[in-house]
């Protein structure tokens, strides 16, 4: 035989733990839930004490920045000279080959749905343009 068989032995039962006793004491019957008023003053050594009586002293520098007008001025001219107010023609980025789009008729009445190559080959002079939910439609011009 090569190997001996193991068997657990229990020979007591082990020890029982004793239930933890909790006692509480009741110390007030009116709890103080209320913190601080006021935090306690933090003594430094180069500190001036001011008392609520005296005066504040006049700030040594006084800061003003731009208004708000400014800034909107100045966001209006950096935003003219860089272009932003340019007119251009925004069209939809990579359809897939059989995305289609409405494209209103020259007749300003029928809508039908068209592939972005036959837009961009047969329905031009028009202009994309987006809808109120977000989508984007083309509008055709009459030729000529």
């Amino acid at each position: 035989m090569c190997c001996w068989p193991f068997v657990d032995v229990v020979l007591e039962d082990p020890p029982k733990k004793e239930e933890e006793k909790k006692e509480y004491a009741l110390v007030s019957d009116q709890l103080n839930l209320m913190g601080p008023v006021q935090p306690a003053p933090a003594y430094h050594p180069h500190a001036q004490l001011y008392y609520s009586g005296q005066p504040l002293p006049e700030p040594t520098k006084i800061w003003y920045g731009s208004t708000k007008a400014q800034v909107d001025a100045q966001n209006a001219a950096m935003a003219h000279s860089a272009g932003a107010y340019k007119p251009m023609q925004l069209t939809p980025v990579n359809p897939g080959a059989a995305q289609q789009f409405w494209c209103l008729e020259p007749n300003h009445r029928d809508y039908t749905l068209r592939t972005m190559t036959d837009i961009e080959t047969s329905c031009q002079p028009g202009a994309w343009h987006t809808a109120s939910t977000g989508y984007p439609y083309f509008i055709r011009n009459k030729a000529g």
